[in-house]
């Protein structure tokens, strides 16, 4: 999808016009959201013809209309699109009549400038580590594990969750949030026997804290509980 017709009569105005700023190219390109080359492309089109107007095109037909491409972009504008690829947006497009293939879908985002970012992607154990553990775990087979009681702590923030997002340069997504995110923590335990007691607090986990906190109100408590000692 190409630029917007008044967005092309914007640029001649910040740079051409004798009563605009006469911005350059670089400050342009950002305040309308576009490529560089965009900028410079609208700018020699009215230097060379005065007309902003899309051409008429040659060859094949475009497999959608305008109104079909800013149903794709609405998906995007939406935030309907976490995590979602081309594949299941084409399902969300045939909905309304849409026929077109996710190929498509993807050319008309990044027409429009958008880019889809992904997160970095990191293995959680090398081989080494899986080695290890795999031996340690076939070492403890016949431990007998109904004797055992597990725990566990995690924190649970308000505002934490993050998300991804089609994009265009110049126009990212934001997402409100708190200075100071609400968060609490959580400590938990459980047997072969079932769940223990779960203990909240706001204090950061030391050692101390710890003994005379968690282990005295929920470990030995629930011990007692699920293995009578």
């Amino acid at each position: 999808m190409s630029l917007e017709l008044y967005k092309r009569y914007e640029i001649v105005f910040l740079r051409k016009n004798k009563y605009g700023p006469k911005f350059g190219i670089n400050r342009i390109a950002k305040l309308v959201n576009c490529n560089r080359s965009t900028v410079v492309r609208w700018l020699t089109r009215w230097e060379e013809t005065k007309d902003l107007s899309d051409r008429e095109r040659k060859g094949r037909p475009r497999k959608t209309t305008t109104t079909d491409d800013e149903i794709v972009i609405g998906l995007v504008r939406q935030g309907v699109d976490e995590g979602l690829t081309s594949e299941k947006m084409q399902e969300q497009v045939q909905a309304e009549g849409i026929n077109v293939n996710p190929r498509t879908i993807r050319r008309r985002l990044r027409e429009a400038g958008f880019r889809y970012l992904k997160p970095l992607s990191k293995p959680l154990l090398s081989e080494h580590h899986q080695k290890k553990r795999l031996t340690w775990a076939r070492s403890l087979m016949n431990y007998d594990w109904n004797q055992v009681m597990a725990t566990d702590e995690s924190v649970f923030r308000l505002h934490d969750i993050k998300r991804f997002y089609w994009q265009r340069p110049g126009e990212r997504k934001i997402c409100r949030k708190v200075k100071y995110t609400i968060k609490i923590n959580a400590w938990c335990c459980l047997s072969a026997v079932g769940f223990g007691r779960i203990v909240c607090f706001k204090n950061n986990l030391n050692s101390t804290f710890l003994c005379n906190n968690i282990y005295h109100d929920g470990l030995l408590p629930a011990a007692r509980e699920h293995f009578g000692r």
